[in-house]
């Protein structure tokens, strides 16, 4: 009994000591305070076989030393790109060959020979001098697109940036037999080459120039980039408007158009209307240095019209408006009635019209007025009104 009662008693004091534990667990807000007392056994260490260890070593610096082959070629790509940049920066960003240069970073290979040919004499000759010497140095055309972009940018220098025999010289440059199509497959989806690309270049310079491709053109087009190319298809379309535009219009402008603003203006005028008019200049500038210039004109219906106007409503003068002449852009000033006047037209009718600059000033159209007013009578006795804007419309 003696030994039953000293285990009760020690089971007694052990659930006793449990119990503190447990609570003292709880107030120190320990987590694992509520849990049951486990023996806890560490797990041992998982230890790779050697051989695995060899393996996975080796198949890390594989991929270590993929991954600093792909940094290398990454580096080596953008210095090629770098250098090529640095080669070709007087193409890209189309800089004059005077500045050429003061940048010989920029400088390509074959802009001494264009610089040394207009240290001799700037013409069509010494242009066509450079492309000679160029073909024949290279039958293999190789480096032909640095040379045609070159090429490009000292046309203007060499006056030859109008001239179509100049820039079907450029095209026949392109080496044949490279990039014609062969198959239909071409043809439906056309592969795209820089080549064809520079070509169209060639052929958007010579439309904004205004220069008709001729039976040259089209033959080294076709020759070169085959039927169904973009270059040849921008050859046909070029040809098919510039004649449609030109029948379009009763009075052509000349080919070459004069540097005098007053003959400009003269030609502009014409083409403004189909009636017949009067042009007359009131202020020339083409023998002075002045920079000033007034150009007038007037039909016989517009006569007419400034002979009845009987209405106490003003005139307007109203301006300035532009119109293209060719690449120019030229200003005008217009004379209308007063809209209430004539019921069929609401906006009034043009019973006049000037050019002259853009910010032509008020002083100027009074002194066109004044001359109006010879052979307009009727203008002396109706109030005028200067409506005008700060921007051309």
């Amino acid at each position: 009994m003696a030994y039953g009662a000293d285990m009760c008693e020690g089971e007694k004091n052990m659930r006793c000591v449990w119990s503190l534990t447990t609570l003292a667990r709880r107030i120190s807000n320990d987590p694992f305070a509520a849990a049951p007392c486990r023996l806890v056994t560490p797990r041992p260490k998982y230890h790779m076989p050697l051989q695995r260890q060899i393996s996975f070593s080796k198949h890390l610096k594989a991929e270590l030393k993929e991954q600093s082959e792909k940094a290398d070629e990454r580096d080596r790509l953008a210095r090629i790109r770098a250098e090529d940049a640095a080669r070709n920066k007087i193409i890209h960003l189309k800089v004059r060959p005077s500045e050429v240069k003061a940048a010989k970073t920029a400088l390509s290979k074959h802009v001494a020979s264009f610089e040394r040919a207009a240290s001799i004499k700037k013409s069509k000759e010494s242009f066509f001098g450079v492309i000679d010497a160029f073909i024949s140095r290279d039958r293999s055309r190789r480096g032909h697109m640095e040379f045609l972009k070159t090429a490009m940018v000292y046309m203007e220098e060499f006056g030859v940036e109008k001239d179509v025999e100049a820039y079907n010289r450029l095209l026949d440059i392109f080496p044949r037999g490279r990039y014609d199509n062969r198959t239909l497959f071409d043809a439906i989806w056309a592969k795209k080459h820089p080549q064809a690309e520079l070509a169209l270049e060639i052929l958007t310079q010579m439309e904004d120039y205004w220069l008709l491709p001729n039976e040259d053109t089209y033959d080294i087009l076709f020759e070169i980039f085959g039927h169904a190319s973009q270059p040849l298809q921008k050859c046909r379309r070029l040809i098919y408007w510039y004649h449609k535009l030109e029948e379009m219009f009763p009075n052509p402008y000349p080919k070459k158009l004069p540097e005098s603003d007053t003959e400009i203006s003269k030609l502009a005028l014409t083409r403004m209307t189909k009636d017949e008019q009067i042009i007359v200049v009131y202020k020339d500038n083409t023998n002075n240095e002045s920079q000033e210039y007034l150009v007038g004109a007037q039909t016989k219906a517009q006569k007419k019209l400034l002979e009845r106007y009987n209405s106490p409503k003003p005139l307007y003068v109203e301006g300035p408006f532009f119109i293209w002449v060719r690449r120019l852009q030229r200003y005008f000033f217009t004379l209308r009635t007063d809209a209430e006047w004539d019921k069929e037209n609401e906006e009034g009718n043009i019973v006049a019209i000037c050019m002259s600059h853009a910010n032509a000033s008020e002083d100027v159209l009074r002194m066109w007025i004044t001359q109006l007013q010879r052979d307009n009578p009727t203008l002396a006795n109706i109030s005028i009104i200067f409506n005008l804007s700060q921007t051309p419309q």
